[in-house]
């Protein structure tokens, strides 16, 4: 198999345009063509995980965290990051990493961490401005109509929830003059010429507007493609994508019992709490890895709890002056089990393909 193939099937459920500006989601080392029989996932990709990769003749290394976060100007063979870079370009390991992208996919990290926790009705606690939806609109002569509408259909336009290839067609007729220079499909140059064209309306999201324009303009067949674009009002665009989760549980639990089933589900011996305790838990926001800066946003949709992680003292402060009962489970302790969500995407697209969760899935912090 190769490896491709894989990152494809991560993509399906994780596309890398819901990754943040900031991160640096995708392929760290490696090739897209590398033959893959063996994946190793990983929270981190560090020494230990290499080793093992090495050890257990692995060929690709998928983790949560990317491996290159930050830009590398030199890269030193001796020790730290340019060590574990030789050594995986030395044992030919690629290294993956779905990030961002992975915490704000519809069905990603944050959507299984709620699973988890029994959370009914969840919506994104921060919805990703690339699902903005926009009316694509295009002129076309009617015999190139089915053309069009064919290409927009397999690019991923028009998809409305369960439905895909939507559209409107009205036929109508336009004017123009091809001036000197030009060199038109229909007409005749200095001439004002009356054609039928159809108008085809059809939906896109921000992110497929770069990649679907290019591609009609090549089947289009003017010299100059005539389409108007119009964003649609945010608030009717059911963006299913973005970061955190929101919604509520079956029913109330009180406080201390809701932070027993946390510790139990995530595995951890203790959690720290900010903000006061309400004495009934039912709605539940959550923001796996750092959330801490959501606090506000899940105090305004009415959060009865919050849950998230790396919360530091002034945000335990704005915890307890917004009045919101803040669960900080840890950075680890909130997106340890991504290996698990991993190996479900994977396993779902290719069953056969021998799939490792890392002996190294380990926290940076000890506990005395």
């Amino acid at each position: 198999m190769k490896a491709k193939d894989i990152y494809a099937a991560l993509e399906k459920t994780a596309p890398l345009y819901l990754a943040e500006k900031w991160d640096n989601s995708g392929l760290q080392i490696g090739s897209r063509n590398r033959d893959v029989q063996k994946v190793l996932l990983t929270l981190d990709v560090t020494e230990a995980v290499i080793q093992e990769a090495i050890k257990k003749n692995v060929q690709l290394i998928i983790s949560h965290h990317p491996f290159i976060f930050n830009g590398i100007k030199s890269i030193c063979v001796d020790s730290g990051k340019g060590e574990l870079v030789s050594q995986l370009i030395k044992h030919d390991i690629s290294a993956y990493s779905a990030h961002t992208n992975l915490d704000s996919a519809k069905l990603g990290l944050n959507n299984f961490i709620a699973n988890q926790f029994r959370i009914k009705e969840a919506q994104p606690l921060v919805a990703s401005s690339s699902d903005q939806l926009y009316k694509l609109v295009i002129f076309t002569p009617q015999d190139y109509s089915q053309k069009i509408l064919e290409v927009l259909g397999k690019n991923g336009a028009g998809v409305l929830g369960k439905y895909s290839c939507s559209s409107f067609r009205t036929t109508g007729k336009s004017t123009f003059k091809p001036l000197k220079g030009a060199d038109p499909y229909i007409g005749q140059l200095n001439k004002v010429e009356t054609v039928v064209e159809d108008r085809i309306e059809t939906i896109v999201s921000r992110n497929l507007i770069k990649t679907v324009l290019p591609i009609i303009k090549t089947v289009h067949p003017y010299e100059e493609m005539a389409y108007d674009l119009y964003p649609l009002d945010p608030s009717i665009s059911k963006n299913e994508n973005g970061l955190g989760k929101i919604g509520v549980l079956e029913k109330s639990v009180p406080s201390n019992e809701f932070i027993s089933e946390i510790k139990n589900i995530l595995g951890l011996p203790f959690v720290r709490t900010a903000g006061p305790i309400p004495k009934k838990i039912k709605k539940v926001a959550l923001c796996t890895g750092a959330g801490a800066e959501f606090i506000s946003i899940a105090k305004l949709k009415g959060a009865d709890a919050y849950i998230t992680g790396d919360l530091k003292y002034h945000e335990a402060q704005n915890a307890k002056e917004n009045g919101l009962f803040v669960i900080d489970a840890g950075h680890f302790g909130t997106e340890k089990k991504v290996v698990y969500l991993l190996e479900e995407i994977i396993h779902s697209a290719y069953p056969s393909l021998e799939i490792i969760v890392s002996d190294n899935v380990n926290d940076f912090f000890d506990i005395y």
